[in-house]
């Protein structure tokens, strides 16, 4: 049994907690949300008070938050409440560089830290079927490999930076969201020239244009009317800025990210900050049919 301290209990860090107890492990979850951590405590997780209240004590810490600059808040507030020894891992999609500067910054207290971002949404987080993108040390993601696997069927070591974990998960989500709109216009000529969308994804699906779009997106979210893969065009588009401006840093402009930013951004104008991400299919529609 591994002492787990676990800061932000939303819908993906909530079910990865579960499994982690559900494994055997003793975890103690912080969030600032009195609603979402005590749905927390009702699969298992003890309440803490705060955040240093959830790592005291704690072997390892995850970290499961909306974006960098609450990462970096986070940790500027644990000071020294995380003992030496201790792991951190930030599942949270952030920057390379934000993962880098906090393992600087803990190193100084013997801290080792994981960049670990997670994909698979919140069906993937229920059904303990997320992959894992690991940077840092080989050693310490060895050592932290079985409370991956608790909640993940895909782990993957990338690279001996933290940084190199985030790295990863922003090209994985470029991917992923520019694979969503080009699927979704291929979907709409297809419409256009009289089609049945469903047997376009099919055909897409057993051919070259294969992608979570064909196989996932467009015939259980956007077909189906349901639009609830959990993840709205809010942090889409989060995600889609911190890619382009981590390819900007590294001085290699992404092309294909900027037209991708640029859509995602209108989608979100047009259907609202908390419109599921699937929702831009509708908004190419009304853009491509009108």
């Amino acid at each position: 049994m591994v002492r787990i301290g676990f800061i932000g209990l939303g819908d993906m860090g909530s079910q990865m907690a579960r499994h982690l107890v559900d494994a055997g492990h003793d975890v103690r979850g912080f969030d600032v949300d009195d609603d979402t951590l005590a749905d927390a405590v009702e699969v298992g997780v003890t309440p803490a008070n705060s955040s240093a209240d959830a790592v005291a004590g704690a072997e390892v810490v995850f970290l499961s938050l909306p974006d960098p600059q609450t990462v970096e808040l986070v940790v500027e507030e644990l000071g020294d409440s995380v003992e030496s020894g201790t792991v951190v891992i930030d599942t949270t999609t952030s920057t390379p560089s934000t993962t880098n500067d906090i393992a600087d910054d803990l190193a100084e207290q013997r801290v080792d830290v994981l960049g670990a971002p997670i994909s698979g949404g919140k069906h993937g987080a229920a059904a303990g079927t997320l992959s894992v993108m690991a940077g840092g040390d080989e050693a310490v993601y060895e050592a932290c490999t079985p409370l991956f696997e608790a909640f993940a069927t895909d782990c993957f070591y990338v690279g001996p930076e933290p940084g190199h974990g985030h790295a990863v998960k922003l090209l994985n989500n470029i991917l992923s969201y520019t694979t969503l709109l080009a699927t979704s216009e291929a979907v709409i000529v297809g419409r256009a020239a009289g089609l049945d969308p469903g047997l376009l994804v099919d055909v897409f699906s057993a051919s070259t244009g294969r992608s979570s779009a064909s196989d996932d997106k467009i015939p259980n979210q956007v077909l189906t009317g349901d639009y609830d893969t959990g993840f709205p065009l809010s942090l889409t588009e989060k995600d889609v800025v911190l890619f382009t401006e981590f390819a900007e840093e590294l001085g290699t402009p992404a092309l294909m990210g900027a037209v991708t930013r640029m859509l995602v951004g209108f989608a979100r104008s047009s259907e609202g900050d908390d419109g599921d991400m699937t929702r831009v299919y509708d908004f190419l529609e009304r853009v491509m049919l009108r």
